[in-house]
């Protein structure tokens, strides 16, 4: 199933880069997509923390150079299956001579195991997940790519991450 799972989202990252080179200086209106992975740990009552890596791709559309609004998937440690809406506010007006930009971003969606309980689904619940970043541009590379911190929660139970993502 992890195999699966990794596949698949490998296979939705990769529709990005058959599209015909852009500059990705700014973002223009239009789609948009990112893909990214982050590390951070599970902190439920009464049980010992556990490490989870999350592995993350949003689709979207971008309304303005400021706004934008996806939904995506993600998984944490293969053990999941997160769907998501993510609302991206960039906290500066984005032009071509600036290379970098703090925004916020707000994720909410639900979540199903894969491996936990009697059937596949039975731990499933909430996800609220708050990301504050920054992102920048390397013109070399024509690559936009930001790091964030994140205090998520993920079933009632707090998950603060650190991450990286590349925007396309």
């Amino acid at each position: 199933m992890k195999t699966r799972i990794t596949i698949f989202l490998l296979l939705l990252s990769s529709t990005a880069l058959c599209a015909p080179p852009k500059s990705y200086a700014k973002h223009n209106k239009g789609y948009f997509f990112d893909a990214g992975i982050s590390v951070g740990g599970r902190f439920p009552k009464n049980i010992d923390p556990k490490l989870i890596i999350e592995a993350f791709t949003t689709h979207g559309y971008q309304f303005s150079n400021t706004f934008s609004l996806g939904a995506g998937l993600s998984t944490y440690n293969t053990e999941t299956i997160n769907i998501y809406l993510q609302l991206r506010f960039n906290l500066r007006n984005i032009n071509e001579t600036r290379t970098s930009y703090p925004y916020i971003s707000l994720r909410g969606g639900y979540s199903w195991s894969t491996w936990t309980g009697d059937t596949w689904g039975d731990d499933k619940g909430p996800i609220v997940d708050p990301h504050i970043g920054w992102s920048f541009f390397t013109k070399e590379a024509n690559l936009r790519w930001s790091v964030f911190v994140s205090p998520g929660f993920y079933q009632f139970n707090f998950i603060p991450k650190i991450g990286l993502a590349f925007e396309f």
